[in-house]
């Protein structure tokens, strides 16, 4: 390759480099997902929230509904976890694999009644909340454990 070509090649991978998007920060981890969510919950901000939620449980758990969403968020439902979501403490972060991870939480600052953690799937633009029930994620998860990057613990 001469070196005009070497030049021109290089130039070319640099525009687009430059050219493509830059990841959105608020997904770039469960942590800073689940932070996002807090926030959007806090200022009522059901797009913001929406966009926190991996596609299948918006698709499959929540009906694909954005207008619901957004008067379920706006309403005394949406404000009650609002404040749920904004007493929880991350205990820890556990990424399984680079499609599946989870947040666990100290038990202090979850409801009774309810599980100590977020289940997270990797899409596209980052991470995002699902929930345990969610086919995509078991299908990972089992995965996950097939190959050896994640074993449940008996207790």
């Amino acid at each position: 390759m001469s070196r005009r070509t070497s030049a021109l090649c290089w130039l070319g991978l640099s525009l687009l480099l430059a050219c493509a998007e830059e990841p959105d920060l608020r997904f770039a981890s469960p942590a800073s997902t689940f932070s996002a969510y807090r926030d959007a919950l806090s200022r009522g901000d059901g797009d913001a929230a929406w966009a926190c939620l991996s596609q299948s449980h918006r698709d499959r758990d929540l009906g694909g509904d954005l207008a619901a969403w957004r008067k379920v968020i706006l309403g005394e439902e949406g404000r009650q976890l609002a404040r749920e979501v904004a007493r929880r403490e991350i205990s820890e972060e556990r990424r399984i694999n680079e499609r599946v991870a989870y947040l666990q939480f100290d038990r202090s600052t979850v409801p009774e009644g309810e599980g100590p953690f977020y289940y997270f799937l990797r899409d596209p633009d980052g991470w995002k909340i699902t929930v345990h029930t969610d086919s995509l994620f078991r299908a990972e998860l089992e995965a996950a454990i097939e190959n050896g990057q994640f074993r449940l613990n008996a207790r």
